[in-house]
């Protein structure tokens, strides 16, 4: 797996990075000046005038609640507009009312929308429409025509419909760019788990303290127990069990002697050794499992949100339309005409629908996950699940439960099980390791006592134990069950054999335990057409094995987190949407490149991050319920949009006939958004998981 990761013809070039959230972008776009991987980051880079991270988060919800403030005022002062009441009618004849509305949206327009506004009309220049295309010739619409009505001192406002839109719009893009950043957070204290010092060998065998980053090749450096590896390396000298799971995902720990290659960041549990440096700093393994990470997150997943490939489609027919209204008026009556049918058209087509219809039922849908346990982060998470082909599971603390459990006692003639578990227990008594762990969990609190417990570093524990008032020396180590298929156990079980007075006692068959409701959600998923694999970096064996408890389920172990996520880009480019669910650092790579990436509750800080959607509880039989969530969601988006279409083009017919009364525009554009939340709110009613409401 280390020579896997690193093999330098993997790894792209740099790529440049999110001036706020520091990920990497996918291209470059333009050389000059900052460059962002959203929207989102650029409104919180832009306010704040941050340089990466987070930038002056204080400043940026300050600024956000200023133009809500406004944006808020200005749709409550503009129902003055709306009422038909003789006072209000008084009221809103008034001038004042009229610029006190445009005063108010001036600075909400440059607060709320001018950093994705300045974008979308960028990309309007360069022929690249999307969502932000569709809000920026909404909006600018809007407010173009209200000022131009407030100058004039008549003609109707729209300014709440642009407020409306910019506040739901900013609000969205700011959240996902706080997550986004967040990951960038559990990168960096991925890297901070490495130690800053190590304990570098010279010559004349003495140790001195030196930089980690001052290691070079060839450098002896000495671990003691409890201490990370400062670097990728060769045992040298002395033998110890190194905890590895959080690269490999393996939950027991490497035994660790002469010749053994060993990673960075993984853990020495016992005994001392003496590595003989091969790659530091930038090359090792975890520096390039962080690289992987960020790169296959700025590659972006190459399915475009519904609402940006509707975009593409509506936005260039608008402006055509909008221009040939404006040529043939010109020529038909003259330029005022000609300018107030224009604005129509455009004001018309402003997305205060098509901008909910999308957003609004992935809010409903994402509040009734959270009501079942399942976090969904982001909004486009259901409509790429919605598509998904082909799931692909991690073995360890997935599937599994990521811990040795005692699977079976083997007493030799003459011992009894109960005397083999307890003299067991009572050897183990001192030691933290993951067998010692479960040796203790199946045999309760132990009633022999034990004298003179020694640790030997990736061979097992010897210690004197008192059986019937006597006293001798007991001796407990692992070996692999070779014979163990023969008798129908799972191949590559971990066994530790006992021996009392040079006597052997029998063995303890430990392995990892599947989940009891991984099976049934596999089932699901298969019954729901979705092709499952699992991939692990375990034993092979032992993968193996849990491939055939689970049927129809491709099982392949042994594989690097970089082969993962050679297997995950695959499917993506087979088109086939590929969900991947992991719990672990060595997962994160291949999360980060899948079309929606899920964890459970008790995964690492990294894969939290990294995935879209968590698990609470680590109960997987949700996943097949939010597949299920999923493709109603996306149904339920796609006839909003169908609707927002119709409801669009009649409103554009009208306008380019330049019968479009402010009064019907306002009324059918109430009426349009009341019936898309309207539909939303069935996914609300979705069935939990269980059948409960």
């Amino acid at each position: 797996m280390t020579e896997a990761l690193a093999s330098a013809a993997f790894l792209p070039e740099p790529l440049p990075l999110c001036a706020h959230c520091g990920l990497p972008l996918a291209r470059s776009g333009r050389s000059e000046g900052p460059l962002y991987c959203c929207s989102g980051c650029a409104l919180a880079h832009r306010i704040t005038g941050g340089e990466a991270g987070h930038g002056r988060a204080t400043g940026l919800l300050m600024a956000v609640g200023i133009g809500a403030f406004l944006a808020i005022n200005v749709m409550m002062l503009s129902l003055i507009l709306y009422t038909g009441t003789a006072e209000a009618d008084r009221l809103a004849g008034e001038a004042w009312v009229r610029w006190a509305l445009l005063l108010l949206a001036t600075p909400a327009v440059i607060l709320l929308g001018g950093p994705f506004l300045a974008r979308g009309l960028f990309r309007l220049g360069r022929l690249r429409l999307d969502a932000d295309v569709l809000i920026a010739v909404g909006v600018l619409a809007a407010y173009v025509h209200s000022a131009r009505s407030v100058i004039r001192g008549e003609g109707h406002l729209y300014l709440d419909t642009a407020m409306g839109i910019l506040l739901f719009v900013t609000l969205g893009r700011y959240l996902e760019a706080s997550a986004r950043a967040r990951t960038t957070d559990a990168l960096a204290g991925l890297e901070r788990q490495m130690p800053e010092v190590a304990r570098r060998l010279g010559a004349d065998g003495a140790e001195e303290a030196v930089p980690v980053a001052a290691l070079v090749a060839g450098d002896r450096v000495r671990v003691r127990p409890g201490e990370r590896l400062p670097a990728d390396g060769v045992v040298a000298v002395g033998e110890a069990s190194v905890s590895q799971a959080e690269i490999t995902g393996e939950p027991l720990p490497l035994a660790a002697a002469p010749g053994t290659r060993v990673a960075a960041g993984t853990l020495c549990l016992d005994g001392s050794l003496v590595i003989e440096v091969e790659r530091s700093g930038g090359e090792t393994t975890l520096a390039r499992l962080v690289r992987l990470v960020e790169q296959a997150r700025g590659g972006g997943y190459p399915l475009a949100p519904l609402v940006d490939r509707f975009a593409a489609a509506f936005v260039p027919g608008v402006l055509v339309l909008a221009a040939g209204t404006f040529a043939w008026w010109a020529l038909a009556a003259d330029t005022g005409t000609a300018l107030m049918c224009t604005l129509s058209v455009l004001l018309i087509a402003c997305p205060c629908t098509i901008g909910i219809a999308v957003p609004l039922a992935v809010t409903v849908a994402s509040g009734r996950a959270a009501r079942a346990g399942v976090l969904v982060r982001s909004g486009q998470v259901f409509e790429r699940l919605a598509k998904s082909r082909r799931v692909f599971f991690d073995k360890t603390g997935t599937l599994t439960r990521g811990e040795l459990v005692l699977e079976k006692v083997e007493p030799a003639p003459g011992v009894t099980a109960e005397q083999l578990l307890a003299v067991a227990a009572a050897l183990e008594e001192g030691s933290e390791h993951p067998i010692a762990r479960a040796v203790r969990a199946a045999a309760g609190i132990p009633g022999l006592p034990c004298h003179g417990f020694r640790a030997l570093p990736g061979r097992g524990v010897v210690g004197i134990v008192e059986i019937g008032g006597v006293r001798v020396e007991a001796r407990l180590g692992t070996a692999e069950h070779t014979g163990a298929e023969a008798r129908g156990e799972a191949p590559a079980a971990t066994v530790v054999h006992l021996s009392v007075g040079g006597r052997p006692w029998g063995g303890l068959v430990l392995s990892d335990e599947i989940r009891p409701e991984s099976a049934p959600a596999v089932a699901a998923l298969a019954n729901r057409g979705l092709t499952i694999e699992v991939l692990s970096g375990d034993h092979p064996a032992a993968v193996a094995a849990l491939g055939r408890r689970l049927p129809g389920v491709r099982a392949e172990g042994g594989l690097s987190p970089e082969a993962k996520l050679a297997r995950v880009a695959a499917s993506v480019a087979a088109g086939e949407h590929p969900v991947m669910v992991g719990d672990g650092v060595n997962d994160a790579p291949a999360l980060s490149g899948s079309a929606v990436a899920v964890t459970l509750e008790s995964g690492t800080d990294l894969a939290r991050e990294v995935a879209e959607v968590t698990i609470l509880g680590g109960d997987l039989s949700r996943l097949p319920w939010l597949v299920d969530l999923a493709r109603r969601t996306l149904q339920t988006a796609r006839r909003s949009l169908i609707w927002a279409l119709a409801y669009n083009g009649i409103g554009l017919a009208l306008a380019v006939a330049g019968k479009l009364h402010p009064v019907f525009g306002a009324v059918a554009m109430v009426t349009s958004s009341l019936l898309v939340v309207l539909r939303s709110q069935r996914l609300a009613r979705v069935k939990l998981p269980g059948g409960a409401w």
